[in-house]
């Protein structure tokens, strides 16, 4: 978050959903505390230890340095070759460029019902239902074919077929498991964008001059498949490391659409391991780290804005075009179109959002940070002018605004059939993502208010969610019915061993591996995601979730458009990264 006083607020670089948090500048941080040892242990791991923080309000995280296990296991020859090798660099290209060539477009309309269990469907079932879905198939064999190991060594099984989770059983079953995770599916190329392309959206053009891969699905988000499928991969071609923790691999198949996909791997771990069974998650989301008033940040999304979509149907009566009246049901429509717009939700700034203990970061270890604007950030929760004035400065970005805001966008009208008779019906469709001090119902009710609005300056009925809240007239009736819904996800503690871990993994990541230096403090800190990953259905497998991916700086990545791109060594990033954490992590020992 950009916090130079008296200028606009600019924004950086991301990815998407949680990820198009860091594209945006849009990163949310929230308190952070110093875990002091007690409730959790790391073997054999060197802690490279800060001053007490006793009075912060974002203290630092401890690097870990895992070169104490590396070089136990003979791994950091290994580790070397992962991020500098030419020979290993080729070869992660090549297997990266030929899961970018199967194009596992995922369409909103592919659902399919089986009136039969996992055990019983068959890919023959799936092409009866959707011929698209036969390219998931070539999809899982170029991964059997490519990662043979994995498939040799690790358990892998199919929920709804279509769903992948590998699992590399641990030797100590009282451990908890990580589930690292990912989807296989990518957004469709529109045709009449095809020719748009610098190289075709499914050739995976490698530029060795720029170092960039440009393919649909690149950068969202099968860098991190591949890249956790080629980590554990090279493990396995050590042999070296024998997990006493249990590794989970879960893939769905529809991230871009439903998530069914994931639901299914939720009911599968459920149903194997229980509630509250996970150490931790990780999933897609912001990527790399960015730099704001004389910080190098590390920012995890570690929370998620909930999500509804509406639907408000107007029915009136119908006639001759050529006696209308005063407003037709699309006239009719568009007033209450534009009473949604003209009552935007108020934005706020409370204990409950992230935004103001990313506010306390910036404003305790900044260095560039302006005095009377870390005087406002540090009263802002117990003093309501200082509040207001950090809202009005948050809000002169429009896009850094909906970090306090539910947003409300009217995305799709639809009336009318000739234009010689008047609309009998006019359908709006409207998303929100819901801000963390927001829920669900209370979204629905501020559209249901700017509903009665429109209903009693016109004498029309209002139906919300089947019930009859105003009486049908004969010049019509409103009916609102709430369709995908999602409450704010709940945020992930931000102190504590497991904290530690992954932040403390990947500051030796920035910091030692790719020595980063510019001048700048890294701080770990996290985000809010203003979009919806996966991770919407592991809720209850713990309380641990972060949505992040390492990376290194690049230019935009394009996501979801034409020319998609990724810095290949972004990709050998993820592969050095969970090459080193999974070992790390296999060291560290929870209270349970």
């Amino acid at each position: 978050m950009q916090l130079t006083e008296k200028k606009p607020v600019p924004t950086g670089s991301s990815r998407k959903y949680g990820f198009i948090v860091t594209l945006l500048g849009i990163l949310v941080l929230i308190t952070l505390s110093l875990y002091k040892g007690g409730s959790g242990t790391f073997n054999s791991i060197i802690l490279l230890t800060v001053p007490k923080q006793p009075d912060s309000l974002c203290p630092l995280v401890k690097k870990i340095n895992p070169i104490p296990i590396l070089s136990s296991n003979g791994s950091l020859d290994t580790l070397n070759d992962i991020l500098h090798s030419k020979e290993y660099r080729n070869k992660s290209l090549s297997k990266f460029q030929g899961a970018l060539r199967i194009p596992t477009q995922i369409f909103d309309e592919m659902a399919w019902t089986l009136d039969k269990s996992d055990d019983e469907v068959t890919w023959k079932d799936l092409f009866e239902s959707d011929e698209r879905w036969q390219v998931f198939q070539e999809f899982h064999q170029y991964l059997k074919k490519t990662f043979p190991l994995v498939h040799e060594h690790l358990k892998l099984e199919t929920p709804n077929k279509l769903a992948l989770v590998y699992t590399w059983k641990g030797s100590d079953t009282s451990l908890k498991p990580i589930l690292l995770t990912a989807h296989q599916d990518v957004v469709p190329v529109p045709p009449e964008t095809e020719a748009k392309w610098h190289h075709p959206a499914f050739d995976a053009f490698y530029d060795e001059e720029t170092g960039y891969v440009t393919a649909r699905g690149v950068s969202d988000c099968k860098n991190l498949l591949i890249g956790l499928l080629e980590a554990v991969e090279t493990l396995l071609e050590e042999g070296t490391f024998q997990p006493k923790r249990t590794i989970i691999l879960g893939f769905g198949y529809d991230e871009e659409s439903r998530g069914e996909g994931a639901l299914h791997i939720h009911d599968h771990l459920i149903q194997v391991y229980g509630e509250d069974s996970i150490l931790m998650i990780v999933d897609e989301g912001n990527d790399g780290y960015f730099v704001e008033q004389g910080l190098n940040i590390i920012a995890p999304s570690v929370g998620e804005k909930g999500y509804l979509d509406l639907s408000i149907q107007l029915n009136t009566p119908g006639g001759h075009s050529s006696i209308p009246p005063a407003h037709t049901g699309i006239g009719l429509m568009s007033l209450l179109v534009a009473q949604i717009e003209h009552a935007p939700f108020k934005p706020q700034l409370s204990g409950a959002n992230p935004t103001l203990n990313q506010l306390y970061c910036l404003a305790e270890h900044s260095p560039t940070i302006g005095k009377s604007l870390k005087s406002d950030i540090l009263k802002s929760h117990f003093d309501p002018g200082a509040n207001g004035r950090i809202i009005d400065y948050i809000s002169q970005s429009h896009v850094m605004s909906y970090l306090l805001k539910t947003s409300q966008a009217a995305d799709i009208v639809r009336g009318g059939l000739k234009v010689n008779a008047l609309p009998e019906v006019v359908e709006l469709l409207v998303n929100h993502r819901i801000a963390v001090e927001d829920s669900v119902a209370s979204t629905r009710d501020k559209i249901v208010k700017d509903i009665l609005v429109i209903a009693r300056e016109f004498d029309l009925g209002v139906v919300v969610d089947g019930e009859e809240i105003r009486e049908t007239s004969i010049h019509g009736y409103f009916n609102y019915t709430s369709q995908s819904t999602l409450e704010p996800a709940p945020v992930t503690p931000t102190s504590g061993p497991v904290w530690e871990l992954f932040g403390g993994s990947l500051l030796y990541l920035y910091e030692d591996l790719l020595k980063v230096d510019n001048g700048n403090q890294f701080v770990f800190a996290p985000a809010l995601s203003i979009g919806n990953t996966d991770t919407k259905r592991y809720w209850d497998l713990t309380k641990h979730i972060y949505r992040y991916q390492p990376a290194v700086p690049q230019k935009n990545s394009q996501i979801h458009a034409i020319d998609e791109q990724l810095l290949f060594d972004s990709h050998l990033t993820v592969v050095a990264f969970y090459y080193y954490f999974l070992q790390v992590a296999d060291s560290f020992r929870e209270a349970l």
